[in-house]
């Protein structure tokens, strides 16, 4: 399985776009893939965004940090 790990922090018109790309990408690949989608405390609506995702699509799995820990704490969470 090929685990994607994308850090997020305030980046609501970005993720639906990034999203829709990704598991276009991953799909013509026709291997098992799974998006995980770590939010740094985001202060949009980032995680709402996300929230919705995740019932919508089982690939995906989303990890909220109660609060900004940085880049690298976000990818070493996924």
């Amino acid at each position: 399985m090929i685990s994607l790990v994308i850090p997020i922090h305030n980046e609501e018109p970005s993720i639906l776009p990034l999203y829709d790309r990704l598991t276009s990408v991953m799909e013509r690949l026709q291997r098992p893939f799974e998006i995980i989608f770590i939010d740094d405390a985001s202060t949009d609506r980032s995680f709402d965004l996300l929230a919705n995702l995740v019932e919508t699509d089982a690939r995906l799995k989303v990890i909220r940090l109660r609060r900004s820990f940085g880049q690298t704490a976000a990818l070493s969470a996924g």
